[in-house]
């Protein structure tokens, strides 16, 4: 079980496979584990685990 922004999910892959399955832009998000920024190069390597906290910002342009 992970949480992600607030909401508690069963999820067993990487950063960018969570992204995916959430159906949001990897290349307009940024990304916190535990509070640690996780650089976008690492995503697909970066195993989440039971416990963690994921953060997930999307960057939306406008004016």
């Amino acid at each position: 079980m992970i949480r992600v922004n607030d909401k508690e999910m069963e999820f067993c892959g990487n950063i960018l496979e969570l992204l995916l399955s959430l159906n949001l832009n990897p290349q307009v998000c940024a990304v916190l584990v535990n509070g640690e920024i996780v650089k976008k190069e690492m995503w697909e390597n970066f195993l989440l685990k039971d416990g963690d906290y994921i953060e997930i910002v999307s960057f939306v342009g406008g004016g």
